[in-house]
């Protein structure tokens, strides 16, 4: 079964078949964290977390799908670990411009969009 690490509230409502981790109020380095750490419990990644060319500096919505696996994958962990360094290097650039309604709308169904084909 594939769970689903975000912090999209869209995701979290249109998502019913999949297990969902739903990091309200966290950013997408948390949701970056969160996928290491599971990864590190024996998950996969199923998207790269990196799936778009929005990064943190752009964006505050991060989704990633992973699952179970039977050992430790390697590859994904070199995967997650690379994009943690790389958002947390754009988040020292990041604009902290407060984003209104729209945008923040905006920001939610663009990832949804991307994300929806693996859910």
């Amino acid at each position: 079964m594939k769970t689903v690490v975000t912090n999209n509230p869209l995701v979290n409502k249109h998502n019913n078949k999949n297990n969902v981790l739903y990091l309200e109020d966290q950013d997408y380095l948390d949701v970056l964290i969160k996928v290491r750490d599971l990864i590190q419990m024996n998950y996969q990644l199923v998207t790269h977390p990196l799936s778009s060319n929005f990064l943190a500096d752009k964006t505050i919505y991060k989704t990633v799908v992973i699952k179970e696996a039977e050992t430790l994958d390697i590859q994904s962990i070199e995967i997650i670990e690379d994009a943690v360094i790389l958002v947390r290097n754009s988040l020292s650039t990041r604009d902290e411009r407060i984003f209104d309604d729209h945008i923040m709308n905006d920001l939610q169904f663009v990832d949804y969009e991307i994300i929806k084909q693996a859910l």
